[in-house]
């Protein structure tokens, strides 16, 4: 797993669920794309859960938080 993908996982260990651009703060050397990329990817090899609740607003979760 790459480092920003760790980030992404203890952020979410330690907060719960919570909006990508929460995630990017909590990232601050690191862009919204690249925090997009990484979640993207993630929610698709399956250990993070992506739900869009606005037009540009979205909630990330560890699929194990919903279990």
């Amino acid at each position: 797993m790459m480092p920003i993908e760790e980030a992404i996982i203890e952020k979410l260990r330690r907060s719960g669920p919570c909006c990508l651009d929460d995630v990017v703060t909590y990232l601050p050397n690191l862009t919204w794309g690249e925090v997009f990329v990484a979640v993207n990817r993630m929610s698709r090899e399956g250990p993070l859960l992506l739900r869009q609740l606005g037009y540009s607003t979205y909630q990330i979760a560890l699929r194990s938080q919903f279990s």
